[in-house]
């Protein structure tokens, strides 16, 4: 009797295994498909020429990625999906994508990307893009060494990256985050004669540096921010962009998305391509301009620059500041805006005389819908610094 009870117990355990080890089988064929759906609806192509699973990992062969409706594909060899599980939904999620290298090369450039992991992929059942649900997404990205070569020379290089991706509670609002690191651009080679003794003079053959990114995205509102946008090379400077817009709704994508669509089918078109470019450019209508800055700090080119010139003309460093200030007012007068051109005027004055920083904010009053300020442009071109209220400032 405890022997039959024993094997009993055996078959039973096995069942039990099988039935849950089926519970938590995926369906490789949908999930190829649905994760194709899923970038299909961001405007890119993706195609395979097999799947496979493994138990719980699956493997998309001979992956190529390109744009909808254009000819250059990128290679990105078999895709390694790990721990993928159905969300319940119909959709899926993904514990980790992985890829160790995806090159890319034609005549003359080549590009490499090394040990590719998407921690916790996302990929709904359906791509409508009604909610965020509805979005491909994940948490992080990393990334090993980037590598761009030219005829041979690695001109431009990172060393690492990585970007996050969280959400509210609610699923109302994305916050990302994103970074280079080790950045370094070769600079040794630029085929021009006079840009190339330029580069030589201020000794910028190298240039290393970092990329820093930042922002959210409010899906009801369409609310778009930047936050911060920073490039910084060394011994040159950095550059932050700051960008805030609205109306950039999922309803707002999915029109996009559908008009580069019919694009694509009317390639050959002009008529069609004609009409639908109006009608992008209605779409654009839909958005609204919050804020915009952009920040220099330098770190010492402005001085180089202003030294290697004086020096070309035969003439000292004050010597050229002197004159690049008095030559301010004529050029600006432009503008026709005497209240911006004397803003302009002494601020770019100040920051001549001692290189610090020089920003630029565009901040009205209130948001402005971009028929505003497209209709101020083509009316009065002259009104847009009053329109968008800029301001010019140095060395703060």
């Amino acid at each position: 009797m405890r022997a039959r009870n024993l094997k009993t117990g055996i078959a039973a355990s096995i069942v039990l295994l099988a039935s849950t080890q089926l519970s938590f089988a995926v369906d490789a064929d949908d999930f190829a498909k649905k994760f194709v759906a899923a970038y299909a609806s961001g405007g890119m192509k993706i195609d395979y020429s097999g799947v496979s699973d493994q138990g719980s990992d699956i493997v998309l062969q001979n992956v190529t990625v390109g744009m909808e409706g254009e000819p250059e594909r990128l290679r990105l060899g078999d895709l390694t999906f790990n721990g993928v599980e159905d969300d319940g939904s119909g959709g899926y999620e993904v514990k980790t994508l992985t890829e160790d290298s995806i090159d890319f090369s034609n005549e003359e450039v080549q590009f490499t990307l090394k040990d590719l992991v998407v921690n916790n992929l996302r990929i709904p059942a359906e791509a409508k893009m009604e909610t965020i649900d509805d979005v491909l997404y994940y948490d992080s990205v990393t990334t090993g060494p980037m590598v761009v070569t030219v005829e041979g020379s690695n001109v431009f290089q990172i060393a690492k990256s990585s970007a996050t991706v969280s959400n509210n509670s609610d699923n109302t609002r994305m916050d990302f985050k994103a970074r280079a690191d080790g950045l370094e651009i070769d600079l040794s080679d630029v085929k021009d004669a006079e840009a190339q003794q330029a580069i030589n003079g201020m000794g910028y053959q190298y240039v290393g540096g970092d990329l820093v990114v930042d922002g959210f995205w409010s899906l009801p509102t369409g609310e778009l921010t930047v936050s911060e946008y920073a490039l910084t090379l060394n011994d040159v400077g950095r550059i932050d962009l700051k960008l805030s817009i609205s109306g950039y709704t999922l309803d707002f994508v999915r029109g996009i998305q559908q008009l580069q669509e019919n694009m694509a089918k009317q390639a050959n078109d002009e008529k069609a391509q004609q009409a639908m470019g109006l009608a992008m450019l209605g779409m654009m209508q839909q958005l609204t301009f919050n804020s915009l800055s952009l920040r220099f700090d330098d770190a010492s080119v402005t001085n180089k620059v202003l030294d290697m010139v004086a020096g070309q003309q035969g003439m000292s460093r004050d010597q050229m500041v002197q004159g690049l200030q008095g030559m301010l007012p004529f050029v600006l007068g432009q503008l026709q805006n005497p209240d911006f051109q004397t803003k302009v005027t002494e601020a770019v004055s100040l920051y001549l005389a001692d290189p610090k920083n020089i920003e630029v904010i565009a901040q009205p009053d209130s948001p402005l819908p971009f028929a505003t300020i497209a209709g101020s442009a083509m009316g009065a071109w002259q009104t847009l610094p009053d329109v968008l209220n800029v301001s010019v400032t140095a060395n703060q």
